[in-house]
């Protein structure tokens, strides 16, 4: 584990969080303007990573959507292995990485892994789903990061007309 994470310490300075910005997980996920989510995205393929590991592997589903929003708008929420949205008790593990600061976010990774009791040896596999909006392709590879830096395997579904 202790590889995987300064990986992501050196992977995160190519993704820095917005040092005004604050992120709330909800519903819906994360949504806003697509220039502010890189460093959100990043840390949902963390996430995604994570939890696939607590759920013993299972495919973990990543969708970049904004729906009916602005074009320039975009956003991401997780999906839990039967389709269902991602269980309430891990909304504040993605809203506290979301938003953890650079020298944190480490150790909010730790916590996550410490709080939930999850197996960091298990294999993790994320699949991910988005729209044909412009930000879509560079909002992919800042997810994409955040699963290689934990060792998470990925399916890229590609574009889909909503």
């Amino acid at each position: 584990m202790d590889l995987a994470l300064q990986t992501v310490k050196t992977t995160s300075t190519a993704h820095p969080k917005p040092t005004s910005k604050k992120f709330s997980y909800g519903t819906a996920g994360f949504r806003g303007n697509a220039c502010g989510l890189d460093s959100v995205m990043f840390r949902m393929g963390l996430l995604a990573v994570l939890r696939s590991k607590a759920k013993s592997g299972k495919v973990i589903g990543v969708v970049i959507t904004a729906s009916h929003n602005p074009v320039e708008d975009n956003g991401v929420k997780l999906v839990d292995p039967l389709g269902e949205m991602l269980e309430e008790s891990w909304e504040k593990y993605a809203t506290r990485l979301a938003n953890a600061e650079a020298g944190e976010l480490v150790g909010e990774l730790k916590g996550i892994v410490t709080q939930t009791g999850l197996d960091f040896a298990n294999n993790a596999s994320v699949a991910i789903a988005r729209d044909t909006r412009p930000s879509g392709d560079e909002l992919v590879k800042s997810l994409i990061d955040g699963i290689n830096a934990l060792s998470g395997t990925y399916h890229d579904y590609g574009e889909k007309e909503i």
